[in-house]
C-alpha cells in the first residue's frame, strides 16, 4: 500500500522537526519505504487539517491516516508486528513512554533555546514570521537566546549524564539494540545538527558517536 509522510519544509531540504525524523528512524526500523514525502511549511495548517492535526509528522498509510509521532510509534507497531520491534515488549512501550514524556517537556525545549535563532536561515520568510510570533511568546526574543547559549552550554550537557552513562554502559538506550527510546532522543540531537552548526555536543562525548549512528549520519 502507498505510503506518504507530511513532514516540515525548508528552503534547502534539511529535515528540522524531531518528531519527523522519529517517523523516518522508526519506518527504517520497521523495514517501511515511504513512498511520498510531502513538504509542509509551518504555516501550512490546512495541508493537514485532513488528519485533525495542526502540526507534523502526519503518516499516510494505505486508508489509515496518523497523526503525532507517538501515536504513529504505537500504531506501526501494533498494525505491523510481524516487522522488528519498536519497543521489545510492554516494558519497553512504557520506557519509552517516559522518553517521549522527557523530551516533550525538557530535552526538545532546551535543544530549541539552542538552535531556534539559526533554524530561521533554512525557512522561507512567512515561517520566520511564524518561528518567532510563536517560539518568542514561548522562550522570549531567539537574539537573546543566541547570545545566551555558550554559558548555558555546560549546564545543558551536565544534565545529559544519565544518558551518557547508559549510552555507554548499554549501548543503546533501549539496550543491546537501538529502539524506539533511543529514536526519541536521537532525533532531538539529529534536528540540532540540520538546524545549527553550534556545536551542542562535543566530538569526544559518547552521545555524539552514538546519536549520529542512530540517526544514519557520517561519524
Amino acid at each position: 500500500m502507498p505510503r506518504t509522510l507530511y513532514d516540515i519544509k525548508t528552503t534547502d531540504g534539511r529535515r528540522l522537526s524531531p518528531f519527523g525524523q522519529r517517523v523516518h528512524l522508526m519506518l527504517a526500523h520497521k523495514n517501511l519505504a515511504i513512498d511520498k514525502i510531502v513538504a509542509v511549511r509551518f504555516v501550512d495548517k490546512d495541508s493537514i487539517a485532513f488528519a485533525n492535526s495542526q502540526t507534523v509528522p502526519v503518516l499516510v498509510d494505505g486508508e489509515t491516516v496518523v497523526a503525532d509521532s507517538w501515536r504513529i510509534a504505537n500504531y506501526l507497531e501494533d498494525d505491523y508486528p510481524d516487522r522488528p520491534s519498536l519497543f521489545g515488549g510492554d516494558a519497553g512501550r512504557s520506557l519509552a513512554r517516559y522518553f517521549n514524556n522527557w523530551c516533550g517537556l525538557w530535552l526538545t525545549p532546551e535543544i530549541a533555546r539552542f538552535i531556534l535563532f539559526d533554524m530561521l536561515a533554512h525557512i522561507d520568510e512567512e515561517d520566520r514570521a511564524y518561528i518567532r510570533r510563536t517560539r518568542e511568546r514561548r522562550f522570549g526574543p531567539l537574539e537573546a537566546l543566541n547570545d545566551a547559549r555558550m554559558a548555558r552550554l555546560p549546564g545543558f550537557r551536565a544534565a545529559l549524564d544519565p544518558l551518557r552513562l547508559t549510552v555507554k554502559q548499554n549501548g543503546n538506550l533501549h539496550g543491546e539494540s537501538p529502539g524506539m527510546a533511543d529514536y526519541m532522543v536521537a532525533a532531538g540531537f539529529h534536528w540540532a545538527d540540520q538546524a545549527s552548526d553550534f556545536a551542542l555536543l562535543a566530538p569526544d562525548d559518547p552521545l555524539y558517536s552514538w546519536s549520529r549512528r542512530i540517526n544514519g549520519s557520517p561519524p
